[in-house]
């Protein structure tokens, strides 16, 4: 009796390390919620339109010892763009996708979708729109969400980022996440893409990318990812791919100062990376 009585005994503190981390995550609000549907019957919703109205933000920083403020009087997405979001550092690119994919909450405006405020009851639903890897990503061995009549699509992937040597995606989970940092980027960006959700948001992604795989993001996915009706928004500096873009949002030191539709590069002030 004494040695199963003693692994009883051993396993239960974990349970309630358990227990505790679950509700610190549902506390977040950050729990999948299963009940979402959309017109087709899919887990994600659909929308028309997404819209910031009189928005505003603000945080403090530390080195400028000041409060930055955030401010969009009125921004609009529709499914099917590729929008490109541009600026300098610290001008507040990040920080509008942290507002977009909800976050961030707004001190004083609104979030619409489909004309209905985002507020804290319909929150965690706002957030199932979206897919997202940012600078500072967690890559996850279980591939939550992802479904099984994905895998041939992954694995041309997995080849095309040249990870199939690496990594094998076996019933939703990936054989290994230890890999290089650029590796690991790669396949944050390829586990994004497998979830199908409307919305999609890459913050630098292939800022420290080799080229070949800069062309195969910018070419290669986004296209692919657009001709299935997709919003994507990528926070970029990579000028050479611009072209690329329907629009292209400029923010300097957090308003959006130009917010064009037809890319014109000589009218477009390219702002380096330092």
């Amino acid at each position: 009796m004494m040695t199963p009585l003693i692994t009883i005994l051993n396993i239960m503190p974990n349970f309630g390390k358990a227990n505790i981390a679950l509700n610190k995550i549902e506390s977040l609000g950050l729990t999948v919620d299963d009940n979402i549907l959309s017109e087709e019957g899919n887990k994600h919703p659909k929308f028309h339109t997404l819209e910031f109205k009189k928005l505003e933000h603000q945080y403090y920083r530390e080195k400028e010892d000041l409060n930055f403020t955030l401010q969009i009087d009125s921004l609009t997405f529709v499914p099917g763009e590729l929008v490109f979001l541009i600026g300098g550092n610290g001008s507040g690119k990040t920080t509008i996708a942290k507002m977009l994919t909800g976050l961030y909450y707004p001190e004083s405006g609104s979030i619409l979708l489909d004309g209905i405020e985002i507020k804290e009851q319909n929150l965690d639903s706002y957030r199932q729109l979206f897919s997202v890897v940012f600078s500072d990503f967690y890559l996850f061995e279980n591939m939550l969400g992802i479904e099984s009549s994905k895998s041939e699509e992954a694995q041309y992937y997995l080849e095309l980022l040249q990870l199939n040597h690496k990594v094998q995606i076996n019933n939703g989970q990936l054989s290994t996440t230890k890999l290089s940092q650029g590796q690991r980027k790669r396949l944050a960006l390829l586990t994004a893409y497998l979830e199908d959700r409307p919305f999609y948001v890459f913050d630098e992604w292939a800022a420290d990318q080799d080229p070949i795989f800069k062309e195969v993001f910018y070419t290669h996915l986004l296209p692919d990812m657009q001709k299935e009706g997709k919003t994507i928004l990528v926070i970029t500096h990579d000028d050479q791919y611009f072209h690329l873009a329907e629009r292209i949002i400029k923010v300097d030191y957090g308003k959006i100062v130009s917010d064009s539709s037809t890319v014109n590069k000589q009218h477009l002030e390219f702002v380096p990376e330092y």
